[in-house]
């Protein structure tokens, strides 16, 4: 048997070998974000207030009217400072 042929597929278990842990880590790493993700929502939600028909009703409004402005009631009361 060739000797290159015998290399070459060594070489191929070890690609396929990094390559199946590679995409296990990528997994792992997609679960973390998206729970990490999920968090800063509710977050999100819970510091401004919002009840779960509040926030249903806004994500309604803006799939139909995306560019519209919120409605006062989904606007913080409190003015924005800019901490520069």
């Amino acid at each position: 048997m060739n000797p290159r042929l015998e290399k070459l597929r060594q070489e191929r278990e070890k690609l396929a070998e990094k390559l199946a842990s590679l995409t296990a880590r990528l997994k792992t790493l997609d679960e973390q974000i998206l729970k990490l993700e999920n968090t800063d929502i509710v977050g999100i939600v819970r510091e401004n207030g919002l009840t779960i028909e509040q926030l249903a009703a806004l994500m309604a409004m803006l799939e139909k009217r995306p560019t519209a402005a919120l409605p006062d009631e989904y606007r913080k009361t409190e003015e924005f400072v800019d901490e520069e």
